[in-house]
């Protein structure tokens, strides 16, 4: 498939996903799941991939977080977004989004699962930075920040399981639903 294969017919096809794409970030990290396997990595790598407008992807991650955090929290307090922390959060999420080209080039598994373990990565190393560098839960040393790393791992682990699988669960029923759609154009060809 080249790059125009994955375009899609009307703005309202858009506006669809991002719905979708924003409930199921939603559903996923509010219903109970294991500690950072959540969808929303694999949501920023679909959503990176398939709108033409790269704002559109950071939409549907930011308004996800947003909902996510309100719902979780009860409140979108100032303290809680002026904390460098989640600031840091917000951005390895998009981090995925930066795909867009690698998977328009040549989707297939193994550039998807690639770019999951990689969008996972950086969220570790990132997201646990934050930790030691921003929290008093770890000593400002270089052996508070391998402390840090090392108490991160069971999240890490939980963090790629969720990417490679989310990742699969929604790049997998996108293609399904492209090729039903393409056998149903060509049904109706034929029999015509």
């Amino acid at each position: 498939m080249d790059n125009q294969d994955y375009k899609l017919n009307s703005s309202f096809s858009y506006l669809v996903i991002l719905a979708v794409l924003i409930a199921l970030g939603v559903a996923g990290r509010l219903l109970p799941h294991p500690p950072n396997f959540t969808p929303m990595a694999a949501i920023a790598l679909f959503a990176g991939f398939i709108f033409v407008k790269r704002y559109m992807a950071v939409v549907a991650v930011v308004v996800t977080m947003l909902l996510c955090d309100y719902f979780a929290f009860g409140t979108l307090s100032a303290e809680w977004f002026g904390s460098k922390s989640m600031f840091v959060v917000y951005l390895a999420l998009l981090f995925p989004i930066v795909f867009k080209s690698f998977l328009q080039k040549k989707l297939g598994v193994l550039r998807i699962a690639g770019a999951a373990l990689a969008s996972s990565s950086v969220f570790f190393i990132a997201t646990n930075f934050a930790v030691w560098a921003f929290s008093p839960m770890y000593a400002k040393t270089f052996e508070g920040l391998v402390l840090c790393y090392t108490m991160a791992i069971p999240f890490f682990q939980n963090t790629i399981a969720g990417d490679l699988i989310w990742s699969g669960a929604i790049f997998g029923s996108y293609l399904a639903l492209r090729n039903y759609s393409n056998l149903q154009i060509f049904n109706q060809i034929l029999r015509n």
